[in-house]
């Protein structure tokens, strides 16, 4: 055989490979375009934020498992607690951490000191165990924590130790977690603002904000609408309380995979328990006064190297492609719709597909070289291996289209641009990721054939080994080396008061954006400009402004149900009315103090210093905090109390949670004992 031959022979096979692999993808994307149009819309797609803040906060938990995250977990911590918009006293964070690793016990320790809902969990064995194993014996502990202090958590959320949790992630779970077994939140990688002097520097990340964006703006959204299996993308996900309690005490999480997140998700799915993606879009004030759209989403730092990403990768693609799904689970599996076959299909066939790139850039640089040398073309013009090239090239075309579009959608125009136009015709990033890829699978073909060698086994394989006695062996974690943000960096995620108002609906972007050129003009705050128009009342103002600052606000016909006289009889009530600081309740360590927005934090100090406790704000409104003075009487006796108060004074429950069951007690008409039972509190106890 000539050369010439050979290489059109080459070319056509080459051609072949790459039409079988990426044709189905082009069907893929006509079919979930087509059915958008014909499938009910997911009613939730699309969150009503009054109806998730009238629903009573159950108790969730969330979990993180630490493995030598000392230099991290502080900031994690104290940034997921002081950003979520959930009551504190209604979601306890557990923290999986080992024996032997001093470090990381030591900083979850003194977290938990200034934020008692934040609780260091002592693994059974040393670690580095497996990251399923550690969620495990996590699940366990939980167990035992509801059970002597009589609560239930309604979901338990996974996150991981370098996360950037969504304000309204815990909120939007309370809401969704009574509808679904299971919900997944989309994650997204941070990416600096994209611009040539950085290209580079963050090119591997970058790979990664491609993928997930396409993934999980687009592909993930059309599984969970057609009914296809959604997988688990390893954090941002939360199990209800009935799909753990199935489990009857056995482990949750399978042991026996690099992908643990993976296989249970697909477990789930065979039986008829699919995980509910949420891809919530809504609107997002900048601190230039821009809207930009924003998702409910975990933000998270990915790796910045090539090995790094190699090595991650390896583990997806080995627990993914070669452990969890195989191509007897496209055929045999019973009970699963086409779409749900055919997304088998498209995890399988990754093993296959990335290779691919291999040969087809070989290829690709022998076409570019015929234009300079005389060498035999691969495809002679109007034959049909020609035309069948151009169908290639134009489903590579759709498939960068789509890309783009959620890069657009998700980052912006300067990620898309980088991201699948730079330079043009044979985009960098594209490139690069496509090399990761085919270096990370294999990777995991020479684990799969060859298996690894003794000496590094425990560090590139995550499974729990047995021994003949039965007793669990010590186990490598291979985890990846993780970094967070600085305290300026963590800025751009927290909500200010234009985001709460335009969610709730009190304002439009366009009204806002108006209303905040109108407040510069005057120097005035946002706030004070829509109250002095009459856009929001004071009472929906100190509302929003207690979720922006994280302070409970009391309403006041729950207020008049408060038994604070006998706080306030304990001292000057002139000197407290000139500080607008009303007394609500105390126990041995705290002071409940009811404030304004008026009420100067130097005056709460004071106040603080004068009593010896800490002092805790409680939003009240102007006119609440006068007629509770004007009302007050050294002798008066409070009629009407909420019974939840006598609970607070045996130390079962918090203040919060007593003024959380008092107010949706009240806007539900029941009683406070059924409203707790609903939120996970007094579970078993005699009321």
């Amino acid at each position: 055989m000539d050369f010439e031959k050979a290489v059109k022979i080459a070319g056509a096979i080459m051609i072949i490979v790459y039409l079988f692999f990426g044709i189905d993808d082009i069907i893929w994307y006509l079919y979930s375009t087509i059915s958008k149009l014909y499938k009910p819309k997911d009613p939730d797609a699309v969150l009503d934020f009054k109806k998730l803040y009238n629903i009573p906060p159950k108790m969730l938990a969330v979990t993180i498992a630490a493995w030598h995250e000392s230099n991290v977990i502080e900031g994690v911590l104290t940034n997921f607690i002081n950003t979520t918009d959930y009551p504190k006293s209604m979601y306890h964070i557990f923290v999986g951490v080992y024996p032997n690793d001093p470090d990381t016990i030591e900083c979850v320790n003194r977290i938990s000191q200034t934020f008692p809902n934040v609780h260091a969990v002592i693994n059974e064995i040393e670690g580095p165990t497996t990251k399923a194993q550690n969620l495990n014996w996590v699940i366990k502990q939980i167990k035992i924590y509801e059970a002597e202090n009589h609560v239930s958590f309604a979901s338990l959320t996974v996150h991981d130790s370098e996360d950037v949790v969504h304000t309204y992630e815990l909120l939007a779970t309370n809401y969704l977690i009574d509808k679904h077994i299971a919900l997944q939140f989309p994650v997204f990688p941070i990416l600096e603002m994209p611009k040539l002097s950085n290209f580079f520097r963050q090119l591997t990340t970058a790979t990664y904000a491609d993928e997930f964006a396409e993934n999980h703006y687009t592909t993930l959204v059309d599984r969970n609408r057609t009914g296809a299996f959604v997988p688990c993308a390893g954090t941002g996900f939360a199990l209800s309380k009935q799909l753990i309690d199935s489990y009857n005490g056995e482990d949750v999480f399978p042991m026996d995979a690099l992908t643990e997140d993976y296989l249970l998700s697909i477990s789930l799915y065979k039986n008829g328990m699919p995980l509910h993606y949420v891809l919530n879009k809504l609107p997002r004030v900048l601190k230039s006064g821009k809207i930009k759209t924003d998702f409910i989403t975990t933000r998270s730092l990915f790796p910045t190297t090539f090995k790094a990403a190699v090595k991650q990768k390896t583990r997806w693609t080995y627990g993914i492609a070669m452990q969890s799904v195989g191509i007897r689970d496209i055929f045999t599996t019973s009970k699963v719709s086409f779409a749900g076959r055919y997304s088998f299909y498209k995890d399988v066939k990754t093993k296959m597909v990335n290779l691919v790139p291999l040969v087809g850039y070989i290829f690709l640089v022998y076409c570019i070289l015929t234009y300079f040398f005389d060498l035999p073309h691969l495809y002679d013009y109007g034959t049909p291996i020609y035309y069948m090239a151009l169908c290639v090239f134009t489903t590579m075309l759709i498939r960068q289209a789509f890309r783009g579009y959620a890069l657009f959608r998700v980052y912006g125009f300067r990620s898309m641009f980088y991201g699948i136009l730079f330079p043009p015709v044979f985009p960098i990033r594209l490139v690069y990721g496509n090399i990761i890829n085919l270096t990370a699978t294999l990777k995991a073909y020479k684990l799969r054939i060859f298996g690894t060698k003794k000496k590094t086994a425990r560090k590139k394989v995550e499974e729990v080994d047995v021994n003949r006695e039965g007793k669990k062996k010590k186990v490598a974690w291979a985890k990846t080396d993780h970094e967070f943000l600085t305290r300026d960096q963590l800025r751009s995620y927290r909500r200010m008061l234009g985001d709460y108002m335009i969610t709730w609906g009190y304002i439009t972007p366009k009204q806002f954006k108006s209303a905040l050129a109108e407040a510069q003009k005057n120097n005035e705050y946002i706030g004070e400009y829509f109250t002095r128009t009459g856009a929001i009342t004071n009472e929906d103002f100190l509302k929003m402004l207690g979720h922006v600052k994280h302070i409970q606000y009391i309403p006041n016909d729950v207020l008049v149900k408060l038994d604070y006289y006998k706080t306030l009889n304990k001292y000057d009530a002139k000197k407290l009315i000139s500080r607008r600081i009303l007394p609500l309740a105390e126990d041995e360590t705290t002071i409940y103090v009811g404030v304004d927005e008026l009420t100067n934090d130097d005056d709460i100090g004071s106040f603080s210093e004068e009593t010896g406790k800490v002092c805790r704000k409680m939003f009240i409104t102007e006119n609440s905090m006068s007629e509770a003075y004007s009302n007050y009487h050294d002798s008066a006796e409070q009629l009407l109390k909420l019974d939840s108060l006598k609970w607070f004074d045996k130390g079962i429950i918090s203040f919060e949670q007593v003024i959380l069951a008092g107010t949706y007690a009240e806007y539900y008409g029941e009683k406070e004992n059924i409203i707790l039972n609903k939120m996970g509190i007094m579970v078993g106890e005699a009321v």
